[in-house]
Formats: structure tokens, C-alpha cells, sequence
């Protein structure tokens, strides 16, 4: 009796998780996205924002990414456009961030500590 009860409850509890990541609000990375390329575009990468690999690459690639999204101009919106899976289970989030010149689409994903671990824009 025990174990079926202990059984039962291990069940209705993975339930409960699978259930709230099924209705995860989608778009929950807007605020990263933009605070970030804003970051970039001044010229550092946020360390607060970013995991310590996706805080590396930025680093390597700082000089060529400021100018282009400082040709770019500022930003005036992004708009979230869906999930795209990535390699190895990950969830991203598309976006597309509009600019005073031009636009450009991101995918962003979050690791366990809420730190982004994938932005990347795919070549257009």
C-alpha cells in the first residue's frame, strides 16, 4: 500500500512538470534578446545575461558584431515568432528584432540558471 501510494505520487508529480512546461509562456525571452544586442551594439557583453560559453563567443566576436548591429541602428521592436528545436532537446525561441535599418531574425535559449546559452542569428 506504501509503495503504490509513493508511486502515485511520483507520477502525479512528474504530471505536474511536464504540464507546466507544456504551458510555459512562450516569448519569455524578449526582454534578454533586446537588452543584449543593445549591450553589443554599445560595445560589451553582458556577463549578467549571458552563460559563460555564449559570454566567451560574444567576447571573440564583439568587434564585427557592434558594427553590424550598430549599421543596424537602434532597435524599435521584436517580435516573437515561435519555438524552433535545436540539437539535443533544446527549445529556442525565434524573433524577429526590427531596427531603424533593417532587421534580423534571433534564436534564444536559456540554461537551468535563466542566463541565455543560445543567440544566434542565422545568415540572411
Amino acid at each position: 500500500m506504501k509503495r503504490s501510494i509513493i508511486t502515485f505520487a511520483c507520477m502525479a508529480l512528474i504530471t505536474l512538470v511536464a504540464q507546466a512546461q507544456v504551458n510555459q509562456p512562450k516569448g519569455q525571452h524578449r526582454a534578454k534578446v533586446i537588452e543584449t544586442l543593445k549591450a553589443v551594439a554599445g560595445g560589451s557583453c553582458p556577463e549578467n545575461l549571458m552563460s559563460p560559453l555564449l559570454l566567451d563567443q560574444c567576447e571573440q566576436q564583439l568587434p564585427r558584431m557592434q558594427e553590424a548591429l550598430r549599421r543596424l541602428g537602434t532597435i524599435k521592436d521584436a517580435q516573437f515568432r515561435g519555438v524552433e528545436p535545436l540539437q539535443g532537446g533544446i527549445e529556442a525561441e525565434v524573433y524577429r528584432v526590427i531596427f531603424e535599418n533593417g532587421q534580423m531574425t534571433w534564436l534564444a535559449a536559456t540554461g537551468p540558471n535563466g542566463k541565455l546559452n543560445v543567440l544566434y542569428a542565422p545568415p540572411q
